[in-house]
């Protein structure tokens, strides 16, 4: 195929392993120290803090306080758990978060997306193991086994991995935890949740909720009315924002502390009501009593049956939780100019996690409505986190007689409205589908699935959608046969000849392409050629070549000396006489990254076929090779 050496692009020698072990033998303390080093981001920025950066953070984190904590008691509620331990969360994500974080507009705390799939998993390790442990307890174990999993995951540097979930996966599960949580509110603004089971599919959740429709109470006013209070703030600020730009800041703040003023007057106007009644008597679901401070420090339990149970169940916890959080610190990163560490960031949550779970903390990740409020505000440093967890721990000790008369119907008000920020737009779904269909159909399939199923199931069929996609692409590569195309406005010598471009042969875009001089063929594979197509790759340019080429091969006339597998009639015999002889055949490898031993011989077996059916050595020609190793692997 290339024979002549001196004619080799790449002639530098092959680089050597031996050097870089000797070096990383050497260097192995100083690597050591530095990697130790590379855990604690911290080191970088604190000792730099000055007064400007805690004016921005002490800003940035009194607002995201203002949010997070009645969201905090809002998803421990979608988890079926004491409200409290949602706050436990938030306290503890956003402070430990600060030592190993690499952005500084990433929000660690539970998250509506996250609390609708540790119900789910709740559900199904209760189902697996009857072994008399709460919901808490189970909660607590799954959060401290998801930290030593990431820790893992992080101090092996893997964050890569998740580079290989494509964005309509993301933004189909995101979509479909949306109408999951969404649907699964309902019960509750309505006042009958605890008739209906809410980790039940949403198909089933929409059939029980009619069914029980008669059974609504006063929380429903309640839920409403708080719902849209929220919608009409939202908008109606953004609205002000826009029309009276002098203002822009006041009327963002009055538009994010909508939350905490729906809460507040619920909760007064709930005092005014219930104040005088016995909890049996209530018209309506409040939170009723929160313990004062961390009142559940313990160990999660770690029975050996329960512990297997949980393992085989926190996988897509797993996956949840660090692709939300990695998807949010990207995203923040390039929006913000600074680059982020994803393995880091894994650690980040793994100890959070880690350290959270003996502290009454259910598994943590990154928010993304209340890491873009964070941005928002001007957060200048993580320091931020550490202020706004200071108030998260005070609101515990302070608050909680409070939050005794939160409407449960409010906080459901308040979890809809959240998590209907995070609604795909209608506009990316469009891209979708006009960039490439198939991106639409896994993103539509993993709300479908969300529907009828459970969103673990969602994310992994959509995932594995996606990854079969991309092997057929790979397997099936599209194989261009190429002629020529004038270019008479360019000129490639003196003489004023035209430039000609190589372009495929029944390209709709050029009506004026010209045939390769008889017997030359051209060949475009616009894939590597590996083990998933090289079999195809052979089989196309073969049956090509053998239609479309003399054949000077002669099938023997007598039955009895031909090959079982040859007739006389599988190539147009009929047509051969017509046909050009073969001399050459070019192969652009413009599109070829990479060329393994299985596509090596491909090429073999191409040449073999062709020479056969030419009867002759016919030339092979390379152009465009990128890369040394597929031109030594020729």
């Amino acid at each position: 195929m290339m024979s002549n050496n001196d004619n080799l692009l790449y002639k530098q020698k092959q680089p050597s392993l031996s050097p870089k072990f000797n070096d990383i033998v050497h260097n192995f303390p100083h690597y050591t120290i530095e990697y130790v080093k590379s855990l604690f981001p911290i080191r970088t920025w604190i000792l730099g803090y000055n007064k400007k950066w805690l004016a921005g953070d002490l800003v940035a984190g009194l607002t995201v306080s203002a949010v997070i904590i009645p969201q905090a008691m809002a998803y421990g509620s979608i988890i079926g758990i004491p409200v409290e331990y949602g706050l436990y969360t938030s306290f503890v994500g956003m402070i430990v978060y600060t030592l190993f974080a690499t952005t500084k507009d990433a929000t660690i705390g539970p998250t509506a997306v996250l609390s609708i799939i540790l119900a789910q998993t709740i559900r199904r390790i209760k189902n697996d193991f009857n072994g008399g442990y709460s919901d808490v307890d189970i909660v607590t174990t799954v959060t401290l086994f998801a930290g030593i999993v990431s820790l893992i995951i992080g101090f092996l540097r893997l964050g890569w991995i998740f580079n290989l979930i494509p964005s309509p996966v993301i933004s189909g599960y995101i979509t479909a935890s949306v109408i999951t949580i969404s649907i699964g509110q309902l019960p509750f603004l309505f006042g009958f949740g605890h008739d209906v089971v809410v980790t039940n599919p949403p198909y089933r959740i929409i059939i029980d909720f009619f069914r029980s429709i008669n059974k609504t109470k006063i929380d429903v006013v309640i839920g409403l009315i708080s719902l849209s209070f929220l919608f009409a703030m939202k908008f109606g600020c953004s609205y002000l924002e826009k029309r009276y730009s002098k203002y822009k800041k006041l009327f963002f703040f009055i538009g994010i502390s909508r939350y905490i003023i729906c809460i507040l007057v619920n909760t007064f106007i709930s005092w005014l009501i219930l104040r005088n009644k016995s909890e049996n008597n209530f018209p309506f679901t409040v939170v009723k009593t929160v313990p004062n401070g961390l009142k559940h420090i313990k160990v999660p339990p770690l029975a050996s049956n329960l512990v297997f149970v949980v393992l085989k169940n926190l996988y897509i916890i797993i996956i949840v939780s660090l692709l939300e959080h990695l998807s949010i610190a990207k995203s923040f990163g390039r929006f913000n100019g600074y680059k982020i560490d994803p393995s880091q960031e894994i650690i980040a949550i793994g100890v959070t996690n880690t350290i959270g779970c003996f502290l009454g903390a259910i598994p943590a990740t990154g928010s993304f409505s209340r890491s873009a409020l964070k941005a928002r505000t001007g957060v200048l440093t993580p320091f931020a986190g550490v202020i706004s967890g200071s108030c998260v721990l005070l609101s515990l000790y302070l608050l909680t007689p409070v939050f005794y008369y939160i409407p449960q119907a409010a906080l459901s008000a308040v979890i809809i409205q959240a998590v209907l920020v995070l609604l795909t737009k209608p506009s990316y779904v469009k891209m979708l589908y006009n960039v490439n269909v198939l991106d639409f159909v896994v993103f539509s399939v993993s709300i479908i699935i969300a529907m009828f199923s459970t969103l673990d199931w969602s994310i992994i069929a959509s995932w594995g959608l996606s990854l079969l996609i991309l092997l057929l692409r790979i397997a099936f590569p599209r194989i261009d046969v190429l002629n020529r195309l004038f270019l008479t406005d360019y000129y490639d010598d003196p003489n004023h000849n035209p430039m000609h471009v190589y372009v495929p042969k029944h390209h709709p875009s050029f009506s004026t392409v010209e045939s390769l001089p008889d017997g030359i063929l051209a060949f475009r594979i616009q894939e590597s050629i590996i083990f998933p197509n090289a079999n195809y790759i052979c089989d196309q340019i073969v049956d090509y070549v053998k239609l479309n080429t003399y054949r000077m091969y002669k099938i023997p006339e007598k039955k009895g000396n031909q090959p079982w597998n040859e007739t006389d009639d599988l190539y147009g015999s009929k047509n051969n006489e017509k046909l050009s002889k073969l001399r050459a055949i070019i192969y652009d490898f413009s599109s070829v990254v990479r060329i393994d031993t299985s596509g090596l011989q491909a090429l073999i077996d191409i040449k073999n076929a062709v020479n056969k059916h030419a009867e002759c050595n016919i030339e092979y020609h390379f152009t465009n090779i990128l890369n040394e190793n597929i031109q030594n692997a020729l």
